[in-house]
């Protein structure tokens, strides 16, 4: 009786086998010696046991190699088990080129062609560091020709491979920020599909800190000025020395300030606006900053743009003594992002610059705006990267007001009670912590 239940079930499978031959293999025999491979190297697999796996698994992947995609997700760990444990120089090799195999055969039997190149890159450049133009090219390809979906890592390596490759001399400079441009704008697309993921946005931010310390504005802008006179009219070229230059904040040089106008006059929309708002912010323009954020803000395409916009906003309302309307467009960066800093920096500064209106006496009403305004500064360094300029601005600003607090004896003469509950006035209506002087 014990040997009824199998039997019965390799009946099942075999009647099975004239509808999916391509699954189970060409023949009957095939297909019988891919059944039993199937249950082997899963057995193997399931105990960890991925030394003993590995020979029915690679049955299985001659005989039967669109059987599942198991084949290729458990095969990766099998192989790459067997190429840690392999001493022969020749034969990792040869086992290492059976693991790039996987993924070009993955592609022929399940489709996905751009992700899996993009993991093949990945695979080649562990194993075989040296081949870093081939990771570099196959990279390429499967990014900018074949695409990877909304994966954010294969952008990112994609960048990365390109920075490699140009300290090897294999690719310039300029290639490098054509690639930061093609990546920075495929990540800000799958953000568009998918608002709000924590995972690109973090994608992005890490994009950025790998290009920070690789060229200066100094370095950028005379590679694009090369090519101005030809491309000035090309809406694409605009687009890319314009996001190239933001991103880098060279947003002071006449390039910047010349690409953002054509651009605009070529492509009016609310990203064109928004970089001829920030093209304004450089020549300390607030009138014109409002002018142009006031009403596209909103309308930007994804939260990290919206997020600038409304903190450029933010200030220039601040700079024009608008404090309400400044404060309501810090408040909505925060809405978008509750960890950004730099919105409370802001409404903080606000608050200053309103002490002397939102009190009474010199001695303490005058003083409350400050207490509301370390506040906010408090909560931006909680939530700044403690290696960031933000903190190291938030920290300061921290030792600066704390100092502008009432005395001790002032609040004892007003009688106000220190660690009591005090509500500013004036247009801030906030309630703080009282709070004396060191």
């Amino acid at each position: 009786m014990k040997t009824i239940k199998p039997i019965i079930v390799l009946l099942f499978m075999l009647s099975c086998l004239s509808v999916s031959a391509q699954r189970w293999g060409a023949t009957e025999q095939d297909s019988l010696h891919c059944i039993k491979n199937v249950s082997m190297y899963q057995q193997f697999f399931t105990q960890r046991n991925l030394t003993e796996a590995f020979d029915p698994w690679l049955e299985v992947y001659r005989t039967c190699p669109a059987q599942h995609s198991n084949v290729y997700i458990r095969g990766l760990q099998i192989v790459r088990h067997r190429i840690a444990q392999e001493k022969d120089s020749a034969k990792r090799q040869g086992y290492i080129d059976l693991l790039l195999e996987l993924f070009d055969s993955r592609s022929t039997h399940f489709g996905n062609e751009g992700f899996n190149l993009s993991r093949k890159a990945m695979e080649l450049l562990l194993y075989r560091p040296k081949e870093i133009k081939e990771a570099y090219l196959m990279m390429q390809r499967a990014v900018v020709e074949l695409g990877v979906g909304n994966d954010h890592i294969a952008p990112f390596y994609f960048f990365e491979y390109a920075m490699q490759n140009e300290r090897a001399g294999n690719i310039s400079k300029e290639d490098v920020f054509d690639v930061y441009d093609i990546v920075s704008n495929y990540l800000e697309k799958i953000l568009k599909a998918q608002p709000g993921d924590t995972q690109i946005m973090g994608t992005m931010t890490n994009l950025d800190i790998a290009f920070e310390p690789y060229a200066t504005c100094d370095e950028i802008i005379p590679i694009y000025e090369r090519r101005w006179e030809e491309n000035k009219g090309d809406i694409e070229f605009l687009e890319k020395i314009t996001r190239v230059l933001d991103h880098k904040d060279c947003n002071d040089s006449e390039l910047f300030f010349k690409a953002t106008e054509a651009l605009h006059a070529l492509k009016p929309d609310p990203k064109t606006a928004y970089l001829m708002a920030k093209m304004l912010d450089g020549k300390r323009n607030s009138q014109g900053v409002i002018e142009y954020l006031k009403d596209n803000a909103q309308l930007l395409e994804n939260d990290r743009d919206r997020v600038r916009a409304f903190l450029l906003l933010a200030r220039a309302y601040e700079q024009d003594r608008r404090f309400v309307e400044g404060r309501a467009a810090a408040l909505e960066a925060l809405r978008i992002n509750p960890n950004e800093p730099m919105a409370h920096v802001l409404i903080g500064m606000m608050y200053v610059h309103s002490a002397r209106q939102c009190g009474d006496d010199p001695q303490v009403g005058q003083k409350a705006a400050y207490w509301a305004a370390v506040d906010r500064f408090r909560r931006a360094r909680e939530i700044a990267d403690p290696t960031s300029r933000i903190w190291q601005q938030a920290n300061q600003l921290i030792s600066s007001y704390t100092t502008q607090f009432p005395s001790g004896d002032d609040l004892f003469f007003q009688g106000i009670a220190e660690g009591s509950v005090f509500r500013v006035g004036c247009w801030i209506q906030e309630n703080t912590t009282v709070r004396s002087r060191p």
